[in-house]
C-alpha cells in the first residue's frame, strides 16, 4: 500500500512539473504586439495612433496628433473616443478650435503627449476599436462613427512607403 501511495505521489508530483514548464514556456515566448494606425475623417486627420498590447495591459503612447485637412476650416471643439467591447482605452476633449490654441505646433497640428498604461486590459488581434468622433467645424456640428479591425493595423517589424489612413 506504501509503495502505491509513494508511486501516485511521485506521478502527481511529475505531473505537476510538466504542467509548470509548459506554462513557463508558454509565458517566455509572449511577444508585444504594437499597432499602429491613423484615422481620417472629411476635416482632419489623426496621425500615428500606437499602442502596444502584453499579457493583461495596454499602453497607449502619446504620440498622436490632429492634422488638419484643408486650410480655412475653423473648429470650436474636437472630441474622440476608442473602445474596445464597450471598455475605453482612449479619449480626448478639446474645447475651442485646437489648431489656434497656443502649444498648437504651427495652424494646422496639434500633438498630444500624453501617454498611459492600462492594466488589467486585454486586447488581441481579434478584436475591433469602435471610434466615436464628435466636432464642430465652420459652424456645423459632425459625428462620425467606424471601426477598426486591430488584425489590420498590426505593426510589422519594417514598413516602406507611406501607409494610408482609415477613412472613417
Amino acid at each position: 500500500m506504501k509503495k502505491y501511495v509513494i508511486s501516485i505521489s511521485i506521478g502527481v508530483i511529475l505531473i505537476a512539473l510538466v504542467v509548470f514548464s509548459i506554462y513557463s514556456q508558454a509565458q517566455l515566448h509572449r511577444v508585444p504586439i504594437e499597432y499602429s494606425y491613423d484615422i481620417e475623417t472629411e476635416d482632419f486627420y489623426i496621425k500615428d495612433i500606437n499602442f502596444v498590447a502584453y499579457h493583461n495591459s495596454l499602453y497607449v503612447a502619446g504620440n498622436y496628433y490632429l492634422e488638419m485637412i484643408g486650410e480655412d476650416n475653423q473648429f470650436d471643439g474636437v472630441s474622440f473616443e476608442c473602445s474596445v467591447d464597450g471598455i475605453s482605452i482612449m479619449s480626448v476633449a478639446q474645447a475651442d478650435d485646437p489648431f489656434q490654441l497656443p502649444d498648437a505646433m504651427g495652424e494646422r497640428k496639434y500633438y498630444f503627449d500624453h501617454g498611459f498604461l492600462l492594466e488589467k486590459m486585454k486586447i488581441s488581434k481579434r478584436d475591433i476599436l469602435e471610434w466615436e468622433i464628435k466636432y464642430k467645424v465652420n459652424g456645423e456640428t459632425k459625428e462620425v462613427h467606424g471601426e477598426v479591425k486591430l488584425k489590420d493595423v498590426v505593426k510589422p517589424f519594417s514598413s516602406t512607403g507611406s501607409r494610408k489612413p482609415i477613412r472613417l
